[in-house]
């Protein structure tokens, strides 16, 4: 194993601490703690740089909050200048970490990403007939720090270096158990968890002579040309996962399949021609919107906000060829939905499914002929790159793809509604 030095002085640099400091701050000026930091940048920065120095540095407190969407997960977010001092770190020490990962590995990852790896995953779909597609129960929590630094240390010569990283990791979580779990909200434990994980990564493309295999974080898919194989590798992933990590697999997430039923990733529902969004992550994200909206009608939420929590819940899926994705019951009454060329699939279950509205003779008909129109599912055609019916080019920059986004948003048919945009080219449907 190839092991690093020389670190400790990049950083522990002051121009690394302010490099750190603005990527902390950036988004997050509104935090009172944020503010209260800045009043004494220059002192508080230099504090913490002479704490590492002297060895005297010590985690603070973490303040956690329970968060129920998609389910329920308790975030621990670190004190401000931990913060600082993640990213100092991290900015050195992740380019390192990422030389070992393999290509299909996508979280945390520049030029990665949910997009890519669906990609990726829409290959894998069409060049093999089966997969398996599994899942790490409570995976943040079920890190074990003694297994976690035996991977990490020995990539580092300083002491200093391997100190800190073991003080970061063994600073236990409220709630969890002793010398278990990592916090989620860190920067750090998401560069940690996922190198976690690289020796499976390894493992999977080079031990289990898959024909295909991708991860990100703790999702993972793997493809064989035999549903015997997809067994076997199952088996095997299994228990590396327990002998060698001491995880354990989460026995209702795990899935076996041929392809042609679809493999569920990231949100979406991967066919070999098509992708369809999954029912769940297109509920979640009109529930949230539409609780935005009430805010913004109430005077709590500023249209300028609510424009952008549009720009954003709707560029999240429009990559992908989805569209509408914020419309409501409301605006298919009145006509905006079918008139306006959308992709929603009229197949037969909908919002209003009721047993007459099941019947065969009801079924596969344009809305509003009948009531049988499904807002839920909805699919777009995913032939290959160059042909009809292709993605759409790579998305832009966030610097530039907020503002492109901004200015559609103010000629679009929902313009009286705060900025919430739902326009997008026509695309062909599965």
């Amino acid at each position: 194993m190839t092991s690093y030095g020389q670190l400790w002085e990049r950083i522990t640099a002051p121009e690394n601490f302010l490099v750190a400091w603005g990527r902390v701050r950036k988004g997050r000026m509104s935090s009172l703690a944020v503010q209260d930091f800045t009043l004494k940048l220059d002192s508080n920065l230099e504090d913490l740089r002479e704490e590492l120095l002297a060895g005297a540095y010590r985690p603070g407190a973490y303040r956690q909050f329970r968060v129920q969407d998609p389910k329920p997960r308790t975030i621990s977010c670190a004190p401000v200048r931990d913060r600082v001092l993640h990213h100092a770190l991290c900015g050195v020490v992740t380019p390192l970490l990422e030389r070992r990962f393999t290509e299909d590995s996508y979280a945390c990852r520049d030029g990665k990403g949910t997009h890519r790896a669906c990609q990726r995953a829409r290959e894998l779909v069409r060049q093999n007939p089966w997969y398996c597609k599994i899942d790490v129960r409570h995976y943040f929590d079920s890190i074990g720090h003694d297994r976690l630094l035996a991977v990490l240390l020995p990539m580092f010569r300083e002491r200093e270096v391997r100190e800190l990283i073991e003080r970061i990791v063994r600073h236990q979580v409220p709630g969890q158990i002793e010398g278990c779990g990592l916090p989620i909200g860190n920067l750090t434990s998401q560069w940690f968890a996922n190198t976690y994980l690289d020796g499976f990564d390894h493992f999977a493309k080079g031990g289990m002579h898959l024909s295909g295999y991708i991860r990100y974080m703790d999702d993972m898919a793997m493809f064989a040309k035999t549903k015997a194989a997809c067994w076997l590798a199952l088996e095997d992933a299994e228990r590396w996962l327990r002998d060698e990590r001491g995880l354990e697999l989460k026995a209702e997430a795990t899935r076996l399949a041929p392809v042609t039923e679809g493999l569920p990733f990231l949100g979406l529902r991967i066919f070999p021609s098509c992708w369809r969004l999954q029912r769940e992550r297109f509920l979640r994200t009109r529930r949230k919107f539409s609780g935005r909206e009430r805010a913004h009608q109430k005077g709590i939420l500023a249209e300028a906000r609510l424009q952008a929590c549009a720009v954003s819940a709707d560029g999240g899926v429009r990559w992908f060829g989805f569209k509408n994705i914020l419309k409501t019951k409301m605006d298919w009454a009145a006509g905006e939905g079918a008139a306006s060329g959308s992709n929603r699939m009229k197949r037969g279950g909908s919002w209003n499914n009721n047993a007459r509205n099941c019947r065969s003779a009801n079924r596969n008909n344009n809305w509003p002929d009948n009531r049988n129109n499904n807002i839920g599912f909805r699919a777009v055609s995913t032939v290959p790159q160059g042909q009809a019916g292709s993605h759409p080019v790579w998305p832009v920059s966030r610097a530039g793809g907020n503002e492109q986004a901004l200015s559609r948003a103010a000629g679009s048919a929902s313009e009286r509604r705060a900025g919430a945009f739902y326009g997008m080219e026509e695309t062909p449907r599965c």
